[in-house]
């Protein structure tokens, strides 16, 4: 029986260390015919001696000039060649049969467009935090599902990245990350993934997600310029379903009072309020939640929220 050919795409800058274990994860994964290709944002010589020192044929390594996340993680793809190609980000790891999980997902479910599914988040040092999913002896495809890849979207839910495989015909209808965006690239590519097909879930971990400070977030401020770039730039063109444009409100609203979080996590109240408020304006559904309503309330009566 023919093994699925699946090429990992791994963007990197600044973090040789925990590259090479994303690279090793991948290469060490059973059941398919693995190709690895890191791409480096800018020339970064070590990175480029450890990741030598490898020493598989298997390891693709491309430099190209400084250009951000989104442009690095697009030439990472063009370099690949397999008809699979799952993200790994330059932080993260992938867990046994996590490959072939979710090839296995995908010709279950040959109308799906990608696979995707949960992480096991962990410390900085990659120790498994309390609380969330549990690190699997090895990635599963027996309890994947397929369905609808925009639904869980507007309700303010997108893949993590590096959870993800797809078709590479369908980064190529796409169109890859856009690469002018200066943070929210992931929500518009997933967006627009889920107008060409349905996605296949899978419910058991395949990656390790690295939780640590130097995580590319971006400011509160930055994300609330970007939420208006990401959300015009998919509401407002017309192949966009009107029945999804109608959605547009709920979507904003519901990312707004994120970034209202993060605006009071960095201590700056005046932004909260402005974006709390301007969230519950736009979607009044968001005061259902309790948390959301108390804080409301506060607001109104002007105590803290």
């Amino acid at each position: 029986m023919t093994r699925p050919r699946v090429d990992v795409a791994i963007p990197t800058r600044g973090r040789p260390a925990w590259c090479v274990e994303a690279a090793r994860s991948a290469l060490v994964q059973e059941g398919v015919d693995v190709g690895v290709v890191v791409a480096l944002d800018g020339p970064q010589p070590e990175l480029e001696a450890a990741l030598a020192a490898v020493a598989d044929p298997r390891l693709v390594i491309v430099v190209r000039p400084a250009a951000g996340r989104s442009a690095t993680r697009n030439a990472a793809v063009a370099a690949t060649t397999a008809p699979l190609v799952a993200f790994l980000d330059d932080d993260d790891r992938l867990l046994p049969g996590a490959l072939a999980a979710r090839a296995a997902a995908l010709a279950r479910f040959p109308q799906a467009v990608l696979v995707h599914g949960p992480a096991v988040a962990t410390d900085e040092g990659g120790v498994a935090r309390r609380g969330g999913p549990r690190v699997p002896a090895r990635s599963t495809a027996t309890d994947a599902t397929c369905g609808d890849g925009l639904g869980p979207q507007l309700r303010g839910r997108s893949p993590v990245p590096s959870t993800v495989m797809l078709r590479r015909e369908v980064f190529a209808r796409v169109g890859g990350f856009p690469e002018d965006l200066e943070t929210g690239e992931d929500w518009l590519f997933f967006l627009r993934a889920a107008a060409v097909g349905p996605f296949a879930t899978l419910a058991t971990p395949t990656v390790l997600y690295r939780r640590h400070a130097g995580q590319v977030r971006g400011s509160p401020a930055m994300q609330e310029r970007a939420l208006a770039a990401w959300s015009g730039r998919f509401f407002d063109d017309p192949r966009t379903p009107p029945a999804v444009r109608a959605r547009r409100d709920r979507v904003v609203a519901r990312h707004l009072a994120w970034i209202a979080r993060n605006h009071r996590r960095a201590g700056d109240e005046a932004a909260f309020r402005r974006c709390f408020l301007a969230a519950v304006r736009l979607d009044p559904r968001l005061l259902l939640h309790p948390r959301r309503f108390a804080r409301w309330v506060a607001l109104r009566t002007g105590g803290r929220a």
